[in-house]
């Protein structure tokens, strides 16, 4: 899916909520950041932000991009409302659809070059 990032700490596996301030502050800078390259790389309206470390005990985010091409495919596959959405189903139905070797909704930018955009955004 381009423009999923999944962000993950290095050391030893520490929950959320026992994070030093010092490192809670910088993490919280680094989300915002990878968050707005998102944004900007693939024209999100949303970035859905989710951690659950439930599969890898290490301290992760999703964070993921929902576009107006990304609701639009959710819409017309699950019969969604077009009124209300609901992230956690979304992101779901994004996880377990969009899977490498299918296409990606049409008025996507390809993986690659989104993955060129965020490390020029990110690496400057």
């Amino acid at each position: 899916m381009p423009g999923y990032v999944i962000v993950r700490l290095k050391g030893p596996a520490v929950p959320l909520g026992r994070l030093a301030p010092a490192a809670a502050r910088r993490l919280g800078e680094v989300l915002s950041r990878i968050a707005r390259a998102v944004e900007d790389a693939v024209g999100a309206e949303r970035v859905y932000c989710l951690s659950f470390s439930e599969i890898d005990p290490h301290l992760h985010f999703h964070l993921f991009p929902r576009s107006r091409a990304v609701l639009d495919a959710y819409r017309e596959a699950t019969g969604a409302d077009a009124e209300h959405v609901s992230g956690p189903q979304l992101f779901e139905w994004a996880r377990t659809t969009l899977v490498p070797g299918r296409p990606v909704p049409p008025g996507l930018r390809g993986v690659e070059a989104v993955c060129a955009e965020l490390r020029a955004r990110l690496c400057d």
